[in-house]
Parts: structure tokens; sequence; C-alpha cells
């Protein structure tokens, strides 16, 4: 699993894996401030993660580039 320190390249990667796995995605923060790409399935499964950006809102509302 890619660690990212740059929110653009976490969306970015999040965005291929959705049409790639036909699934959605979300970039979460770590503790130590660093950001993964996980599935929402996993999110949701473990309850108490909050998302930064998820590809299931991707420019609704959004103010980042597509």
């Amino acid at each position: 699993m890619t660690i990212f320190t740059d929110i653009e390249a976490a969306i970015e990667e999040a965005r291929f894996r959705c049409k790639i796995a036909n699934q959605q995605f979300a970039v979460v923060q770590r503790n130590n401030g660093k950001m993964k790409v996980l599935s929402e399935r996993w999110l949701i499964k473990k309850g108490n993660i909050k998302s930064m950006y998820s590809t299931r809102l991707d420019k609704h509302h959004s103010v980042l580039r597509g």
C-alpha cells in the first residue's frame, strides 16, 4: 500500500483505483500526517475512520481539479 504526502497525488490514485476496480475509494490521513488510499468498504467496516476525500462524492461540491 502506497503512502502519500501530497493530497493531489493521493486523490489521483483514488480516482485511478476507482476506475480499475469499479468501487469507491477514500483518502485518509494517518496519525503521522501521511495519507493512504483505502476502499470505502473497508472504512465502513472499521466504522470510526474519517476520510479526507472520497471518489463517491468526486466532483460534487468540490473545488478539486478533475
